[in-house]
C-alpha cells in the first residue's frame, strides 16, 4: 500500500513520510510546470544581442519597452568620430523588439554600440578574405531542465557551458538550428502572438546569459516547436502568430532573404551556406512518398539545386532536421526520412560537387504509445557521411547535433545503420547539452580542411577531421 502512497493507519510514521514524498514530488511538477510561466513573465525585459555581422554590415537586436524610441549609436573602436546613429521607434505590436542594420563598416575592425536605453556591447566585422574561422551549432532550448528546485525558473544550463566554452575559444558564429522555444511543451500555454512572444522573451530572460554570448554573433533558422510539434501546414493557422514573433525576435537580424523569404544563403571567407526552411514549404507528414511530396517546395528547391550548381565556393547545407536515416522506427515522416525521393534527389545534385557538409539539428523519436503524429524530439549527436555513387563524384558529410539545452532519451536506441547510403561514423545519444565546433580551414589551395568537436556536458568528447578537395578527393 506505501507503493502506491496510499496511507497505512498500521504503519504512521511511514504512512506519513509516503504522504509527504508524494505531495513533494506532485509540487515539483507543478513547480516545473509553472513557477516559469507565471512568475516570470518577463515584460519589463530589456536586452541587446549580435545578429548576422560580415566584413560590411552588423545587425543588432534590442528590446527596449520603456522608450518609444531607440536611439543607436556604432563606432569604430579606434576612432569614435566615425559614428553611426539610427532612430528605431519601440511599439507594442513587435512586443517592443526592434532591430538595427548598419553598413559601411569597415572589414575585420572592432566597432562599439550604445543606445539611448543603457544597451551597449562591441562587436567586430569579419575580414572578406579569412581563410580559418569556426562557428557553433545546435538547436533546443528549454530553460529549468534539468529540474532543481534550487535553481532560476529560467536558468539555462547549457547556454552556461556555452558561455565558458566561447570565451576560451572563440568561434566567430553562432548558427542556431532550431526549437529555440517550445511553445507546446511539457504543457501549452496559449496560442496566441503575445504567448509566442512570452515564450522568446522567457528564454532571453534568462540568468544564464552572459556578455560572451550577447557578443557572439547569432543566426537562427526554426522549427516545429517555435509553432507546435510536428508543423506541417504550411502558412496556414498557427504560422501566423508564430511567424511575427520568430521574425521580431529572430528573423531580421539574419542575413538578408530574397522577398522576405524564410530560407537565405550566406557567405563567410571561401565557405556558403544555404539554409534551407524544412516547415513552410513542406507537404502534409502523411502524404506517400514521392515526386509530389516535398520538404522544401519547389521554388526552394530550384534554388538550392541551382546555389549547389552555380556557386563557386566550398558549400554548406542547413537543416533544421537530419538528412540521416540512420535514426530507423516509425518516426521517419517528420524528417527527410520521409521525404526520401526529394532527399535522394538533393544527394545526387550534392554530389555533383567537390562535396558538401550538412549541419543539421533536431531528431524525432517515435510516437508516444503508438499514437500516430505523438512524437517527441530525440536530442542525439551523429554524424553520418553519404557516400559518392560513381568515382567522380563527391562525398557528403552530415554533422547532426542537438540539444543546447534539453533532456535525452536515456534507455531506447533507434541510431542503426542499415543503409549503405548513409555510413554511420559516430554516435553519441547521451548528455543534456550538446553542441558542436565546426572550424573550416580554405588556407591550403584547391582544399578545404573541416574539423569538428563534439562538446556535450561541457566537455569535449569526440572530434572528427573532414577534406574536401576540388579533384573529388577525400
Amino acid at each position: 500500500m506505501l507503493l502506491l502512497g496510499i496511507p497505512d493507519p498500521s504503519r504512521a510514521i511511514s504512512s506519513t513520510a509516503t504522504v509527504i514524498s508524494n505531495l513533494f514530488c506532485l509540487v515539483a511538477v507543478l513547480d516545473f510546470l509553472y513557477r516559469g510561466q507565471f512568475l516570470h513573465q518577463a515584460v519589463d525585459l530589456s536586452f541587446s544581442r549580435l545578429g548576422y555581422v560580415d566584413e560590411a554590415s552588423a545587425r543588432i537586436v534590442v528590446r527596449s519597452p520603456e522608450n518609444p524610441a531607440v536611439e543607436m549609436t556604432v563606432f569604430p573602436l579606434s576612432d569614435s568620430s566615425k559614428v553611426q546613429t539610427k532612430i528605431h521607434g519601440s511599439i507594442a505590436d513587435t512586443d517592443f523588439m526592434t532591430t538595427f542594420t548598419f553598413d559601411n563598416l569597415a572589414p575585420q575592425t572592432e566597432y562599439v554600440y550604445m543606445t539611448n536605453a543603457t544597451h551597449n556591447g562591441t562587436f567586430r566585422t569579419a575580414l572578406s578574405t579569412s581563410k580559418k574561422w569556426s562557428l557553433v551549432t545546435s538547436s533546443c532550448i528549454k530553460p529549468f531542465y534539468p529540474y532543481s528546485p534550487l535553481d532560476h525558473a529560467l536558468r539555462i544550463v547549457g547556454l552556461e557551458q556555452l558561455s565558458r566554452y566561447v570565451t576560451e575559444q572563440t568561434p566567430d558564429v553562432m548558427l542556431f538550428l532550431g526549437d529555440f522555444i517550445y511553445i507546446d511543451l511539457p504543457v501549452p500555454h496559449g496560442w496566441s502572438q503575445a504567448h509566442y512572444n512570452t515564450a522568446y522573451r522567457q528564454v532571453y530572460a534568462s540568468p544564464s546569459w552572459t556578455s560572451s554570448l550577447r557578443t557572439l554573433p547569432w543566426i537562427h533558422l526554426y522549427d516545429d516547436h517555435e509553432i507546435v510539434n510536428d508543423w506541417s501546414a504550411q502558412d496556414t493557422g498557427l504560422y501566423q502568430p508564430a511567424m511575427k514573433a520568430f521574425w521580431n525576435y529572430q528573423g531580421r537580424a539574419n542575413p538578408p532573404s530574397k522577398d522576405g523569404r524564410t530560407y537565405y544563403t550566406f557567405r563567410k571567407g571561401d565557405v556558403a551556406f544555404f539554409v534551407m526552411d524544412t516547415r513552410r514549404y513542406r507537404s502534409a507528414n502523411g502524404v506517400s512518398d514521392g515526386p509530389a511530396k516535398t520538404m522544401l517546395g519547389y521554388e526552394q528547391r530550384r534554388e538550392l539545386e541551382s546555389w549547389l550548381e552555380n556557386e563557386r565556393t566550398w558549400k554548406v547545407v542547413v537543416s533544421s532536421v537530419p538528412f540521416t536515416r540512420n535514426w530507423r522506427g516509425p518516426d521517419a515522416n517528420d524528417s527527410w526520412s520521409g521525404y526520401l525521393w526529394e532527399r535522394d534527389r538533393i544527394l545526387d545534385k550534392m554530389r555533383q560537387t567537390e562535396g558538401v557538409v550538412i549541419l543539421s539539428g533536431v531528431r524525432r523519436l517515435p510516437p508516444i504509445n503508438a499514437v500516430p503524429n505523438n512524437f517527441q524530439d530525440r536530442h542525439e549527436h551523429a554524424t553520418t557521411i553519404f557516400p559518392g555513387q560513381a568515382s567522380d563524384s563527391g562525398s557528403v558529410i552530415e554533422f547532426s547535433t542537438s540539444p543546447l539545452n534539453q533532456f535525452f532519451e536515456p534507455f531506447a536506441r533507434y541510431h542503426e545503420q542499415i543503409e549503405p547510403s548513409d555510413v554511420s561514423i559516430h554516435h553519441h545519444p547521451r548528455g543534456n547539452s550538446k553542441f558542436g565546433h565546426v572550424i573550416f580551414d580554405s588556407s591550403e589551395t584547391r582544399r578545404l580542411a573541416v574539423h569538428y568537436k563534439l562538446i556535450v556536458d561541457g566537455n569535449e568528447v569526440w572530434a572528427y577531421n573532414w577534406t574536401i578537395a576540388r579533384d573529388g578527393s577525400q
